[in-house]
């Protein structure tokens, strides 16, 4: 079975559209055609997008988007294991590595607070002293 970028490149290549066409119908950049084509749905600037890509490019060469949609689905692939493995890492209470804590609050805090310190000392020995 054809990925979903070969069987809409085929269809609009037997349809005798070029890309510059068919960006003017789908107002979708000829770049993120070619990457479509392509089947290299990873490349797009937000892959979530790429299902609304398909059915703008399904309807405009005339292709049921719902089948595309459905392929398109079954190519991606599982990650089933890999949630699985993050879900057990927390559930067994066992902290990811990827974790790092940002100190920068508790630093410009206690800047924050060294400064006001020192700021009422000074004031109360020059009020002490004149």
């Amino acid at each position: 079975m054809n990925l979903v970028g070969q069987t809409l490149k085929g269809r609009r290549e037997r349809l005798g559209m070029t890309l510059t066409e068919l960006e003017s119908r789908t107002q979708i950049k000829r770049q993120t055609l070619t990457i479509i084509e392509n089947n290299d749905f990873e490349s797009l600037n937000n892959v979530n997008y790429a299902e609304g890509f398909i059915r703008k490019y399904a309807q405009a060469v005339n292709i049921d988007s719902v089948q595309l949609i459905e392929a398109h689905r079954d190519e991606i692939p599982n990650n089933d294991e890999t949630m699985q493995q993050t879900i057990n890492a927390f559930s067994q209470e066992d902290k990811p590595s990827y974790r790092s804590k940002n100190k920068e609050p508790m630093q410009v805090a206690i800047v924050v607070c060294l400064a006001v310190i020192i700021s009422a000392l000074l004031w109360i020995f020059s009020v002490l002293i004149f």
